[in-house]
């Protein structure tokens, strides 16, 4: 009535592989979760400091012809004598208002050389473009040159 112990068998320790795996699962897609928004993080920086780059390209461009309007064109018809004067006290901070540069600013300047032989002027104009602020700042400079004759 009894059963024989010797021929009752115990069940066999189970090993289960559900565990392991779904943990193997959780930890494989957390990484890629990370991963790709990390990625789309820098992604969007990037784009912002690009823009920020053409942003202040065309800041410095427009400064430097403001200086070259300034140097040519304020003062009636240019001779070398004003126009030498003129770049002489050109150095001017420009703010711009329209809505594609609001954040950016150019710092212009103007300086000139006569030759030896004292027919010519040489001016180069330097503008120095920045925009934005902080880890977006971007600071572009591009320099213009042109040279007027003796009359």
């Amino acid at each position: 009535m009894f059963p024989n112990p010797a021929q009752i068998r115990m069940p066999r320790q189970q090993q289960g592989f559900l565990i392991p795996l779904a943990l193997f699962i959780l930890v494989v897609m957390g990484v890629l979760a990370l991963t790709i928004s990390r990625t789309s993080m820098q992604i969007q920086t990037s784009a912002i400091q690009e823009f920020m780059n053409v942003q202040a390209f065309y800041a410095a461009e427009s400064g430097a012809q403001r200086g070259m309007k300034h140097l040519y064109f304020d003062q009636g018809p240019p001779t070398r004598a004003t126009v030498d004067a003129q770049c002489f006290s050109l150095n001017t901070n420009y703010s711009f208002t329209s809505d594609g540069l609001k954040a950016c600013t150019a710092q212009v300047s103007c300086t000139f050389t006569v030759d030896a032989a004292n027919i010519r002027s040489f001016y180069t104009i330097t503008s120095v473009g920045s925009c934005g602020a902080d880890q977006y700042r971007a600071e572009r400079t591009i320099q213009v040159g042109s040279f007027m004759e003796q009359e």
